[in-house]
């Protein structure tokens, strides 16, 4: 699970996947119950899918210290005959539960879930940290262990379910590149060998389980990274993963062009390699969750032509907090179905009132470090961001490519450390010149969102400058968004 922008507590609090006794006051949606006598499915799910489509909203967990939300209001009401996702599930062949549900979850809640995705003729599967943590690994991400993992299983089988797929939760990023406490620092044939076993142990359960992995293209676990840990593992194991699905930092600049190369060489190797689309942790809203995630997918398979083998609309977010209905803008299987309509549609709003004309607009910047270009901070994405690699002063400016009228403007910080910033917001018409609109002054901090919305929306405006000229850090801007009036 991409956690990158959240803290460690959470971390640990979504990798441990303990399975304490599950009592129905944990969970605070009420099981609905199936009918008596549904529809059977006589033959085993299809995996042949091209794209092989996966579908694992975040489900409704207990408040705990550092997740301060409960996953998805309506997760339950997908576990419904009638609920209103026909269209989707129709395109979605896996269905994935998180194993801290499968432990936190009612009996009756889990029965439902499980039975109701097997007669939509789904595939079940699950994700689960597989290492055991020996003198190191306490508390870490790809550390919930055997006994945890054989635990959840088990219930599931309880439950009347069969556990298809498994998908590993980290286990060589955290296992080999994580060097924080308790790290472990293990070599890619030690981590090999500790999944071997794992799987024999979830093989004695469920013997015809299919089990891949998870991993973060993240920090300095790049493509070249992750063709090593396909080939360590055939050759410890002597056979492959069944599938390497990628869970993107996507701050990370390369990570489309880092996609395919994985891509490519998935082919080679015959192992499957997919893609976990999603929004931001600090995303306020369905729209703007699922927009950033639209956006992504624009990027590796409209821009870059990618073409992932699987792809995963996944969330382990706040949002979106709606999953149903399918026929709802900004429910999370309205846009599966919106993926297969027309995915060119997908992302943010580029025209009209409430627009943002800045998005992909032509930039110019005082200053860069490194990849953080101009255009990061102008792509629609809270994930990445444009960094002058300087202090005060420094600019951004916009060519919005026409005169527009403009009813705000939104600007989101990428700032460490927090501390007393100005910043200053000057606009012009095609031949004029700079005039000030407003000025910031006061504490910000990282992710912070400054709003100027005039009296009354400022015409005649194609260029917009934005002027950082006192701070405690380098000068950084995760989005810059101009609102368009509709006049």
């Amino acid at each position: 699970m991409n956690k990158f922008a959240l803290p460690l507590i959470l971390v640990l609090l979504l990798s441990s996947c303990n399975l304490p006794d599950a009592t129905p006051s944990a969970i605070s949606a009420s099981p609905i119950p199936l009918p008596a006598t549904p529809t059977k499915i006589t033959e085993p799910p299809s995996l042949d899918a091209n794209p092989l489509v996966w579908f694992a909203p975040l489900p409704p967990l207990p408040i705990v210290n550092g997740r301060p939300f409960t996953g998805s209001d309506d997760y339950i009401n997908l576990f419904v005959p009638e609920a209103q996702w026909q269209v989707a599930a129709s395109r979605v062949q896996v269905f994935k539960l998180y194993g801290e549900w499968v432990g936190y979850a009612s009996e009756s809640q889990l029965k439902q879930a499980v039975q109701d995705v097997q007669h939509r003729g789904l595939a079940l599967a699950m994700e689960f940290g597989p290492l055991d943590a020996e003198d190191c690994g306490a508390g870490i991400e790809g550390f919930s262990g055997v006994s945890y993992a054989v635990s959840a299983a088990r219930r599931i089988k309880s439950a009347g379910g069969t556990l298809h797929l498994l998908a590993m939760d980290e286990p060589y990023f955290y296992g080999h590149f994580y060097d924080g406490p308790n790290a472990c620092k293990w070599s890619a044939e030690k981590i090999a060998q500790e999944i071997d076993q794992f799987a024999q142990s979830m093989k004695a359960v469920f013997p015809e389980i299919i089990i891949g992995d998870t991993e973060a293209l993240a920090g300095p676990a790049g493509a070249d990274e992750y063709k090593t840990w396909m080939r360590k593992f055939r050759e410890v194991n002597g056979y492959d993963l069944a599938f390497l699905h990628l869970d993107i930092d996507w701050s990370r600049p390369t990570w489309p062009d880092e996609v395919i190369s994985i891509e490519e060489y998935g082919d080679e190797v015959n192992v499957p390699v997919g893609i976990i689309y999603a929004g931001n942790a600090f995303d306020a809203t369905d729209e703007a969750w699922l927009s950033a995630a639209g956006e992504r997918v624009k990027k590796l398979e409209i821009e870059k032509n990618g073409s992932p083998d699987h792809v995963l609309f996944q969330s382990w977010d706040d949002k979106p907090d709606h999953v149903l209905p399918e026929e709802v803008d900004f429910t999370f299987t309205n846009f599966i179905n919106d993926y297969f309509t027309e995915k060119s549609a997908l992302g943010f709003q580029r025209e009209g009132a409430g627009a943002n004309l800045a998005l992909g607009k032509p930039v110019r910047v005082s200053s860069l470090t490194g990849n953080l270009a101009g255009p990061l901070a102008v792509d629609g994405d809270l994930g990445t961001l444009w960094n002058s690699g300087g202090g005060a002063t420094q600019w951004i400016e916009i060519d919005l490519g026409a005169e527009f009228s403009v009813r705000e403007f939104r600007l989101t910080i990428s700032q460490y450390p927090e501390g007393k910033t100005i910043h200053r917001i000057l606009g012009r018409s095609a031949n004029g010149q700079f005039t000030m609109l407003t000025t910031f002054e006061g504490i910000t901090a990282d992710g912070q969102v400054l709003v100027f919305t005039p009296a009354q929306p400022v015409s005649g405006i194609q260029f917009v400058r934005v002027e950082t000229v006192s701070s405690p850090s380098w000068v950084a801007w995760r989005e810059v968004e101009v609102i368009d009036a509709g006049e």
